[in-house]
């Protein structure tokens, strides 16, 4: 039998380990971090030390010091200017910024939004009357959206981009002008009179209902006041810019639409227009001189045939541009859904 060991008594066999080195190690390792404690905890004693005895001076200095920087804020920018902040010098969207703003002017800068509007298959045609009705729907309800800010209300109209409002010597006409002037949108429906819905604003002349681009015919508005008023400056400017009957001249997509203008191509023979015919080419605003619209611009994923006549196409732009002083609406393309 074993003996039962005693209270304190080790077994025979116990082997009493090895005296470690840890400690001296650890000791060794934390000797620099001690020392550099010591030594900054010693110099910041000292500087405390110092700016206690003489914490009249350390006020004021740090007083004066507070001032100087306040008075620098009175001079300090803050940048917002997108293009400052993100654009490279010397790159080449900084030398087409340049280009626009030579070209434009300094209060030319917008932003632009685009619509873009497929068929509902891989492949089908966006080039039909039904096609762009629905474009027109979706541009209209985006157009006439209303936003209440600051008391005010405000759409698409009041902070759109245009091009400019000329200056005219009659006041009448100058009023008109500037209640009328369109928005500069880039949109296929430019090609048909239901592009005059998307412009906004109306005047109004006594005898005569409201005057609204749908039914704007300039020529024969000024037949009509050119007895009672000299409209030759206006005259020469809308010949220069090639206005023309304005949108009244051109084909309705829908010919049975009541507001459709006598004038129009199709009003009389009531047949839908050949869409692809209409577009090829492109399209023009309300001046043909100045807004003509690249079919590149208005159309994606064209097909021709051997003669090049624009067949089909699988999409078509409505791009509108906006800014906080500025909206325009360019090439779109909207869903077809």
């Amino acid at each position: 039998m074993v003996r039962p060991l005693s209270l304190g008594e080790l077994p025979p066999s116990y082997t009493p380990p090895a005296r470690s080195s840890a400690p001296h190690i650890l000791a060794g390792s934390l000797q620099a971090p001690l020392w550099l404690r010591a030594y900054f905890q010693g110099l910041l004693f000292s500087l405390g030390c110092r700016i206690q005895k003489h914490c009249g001076k350390v006020l004021f200095l740090g007083l004066v010091a507070f001032g100087a920087l306040a008075l620098g804020l009175r001079v300090a920018v803050i940048e917002t200017d997108l293009e400052q902040l993100w654009v490279e010098v010397g790159s080449r969207v900084s030398q087409e910024l340049h280009y626009t703003k030579e070209k434009l002017g300094e209060e030319a800068a917008y932003t632009s939004q685009m619509l873009i509007q497929t068929a509902h298959q891989e492949g089908g045609n966006v080039l039909t009357p039904e096609a762009l009705d629905l474009h027109l729907q979706a541009a209209l309800t985006a157009s006439k959206v209303q936003v209440s800010l600051y008391g005010k209300s405000w759409d698409l109209n009041k902070i759109c981009y245009k091009s400019g409002v000329p200056l005219i010597e009659n006041g009448m006409i100058e009023r008109m002008i500037e209640k009328l002037f369109p928005c500069v949108i880039l949109t296929p429906l430019d090609c048909f009179w239901e592009g005059a819905k998307l412009q906004g604003g109306s005047a109004y002349l006594p005898g005569r209902p409201d005057i609204q681009w749908t039914n704007l015919d300039p020529q024969q508005l000024l037949e009509e006041l050119g007895p009672f008023a000299s409209l030759e400056g206006f005259r020469e400017l809308l010949d220069k810019a090639q206005v023309g009957q304005a949108y009244v001249g051109r084909p309705c997509l829908d010919p049975d639409d009541p507001h459709c203008p006598p004038s129009a191509p199709n009003r009389h023979s009531r047949q839908a227009p050949n869409v692809a015919q209409e577009l090829s080419g492109g399209c023009h605003g309300f001046s043909h001189k100045f807004m003509h619209w690249q079919e590149e611009l208005l159309l994606g994923g064209t097909a021709r045939d051997l003669q090049g006549q624009l067949l089909r196409g699988l999409a078509e732009h409505l791009p509108a541009h906006e800014s906080p002083s500025a909206v325009r609406a360019l090439p779109g393309r909207l869903p077809d859904t």
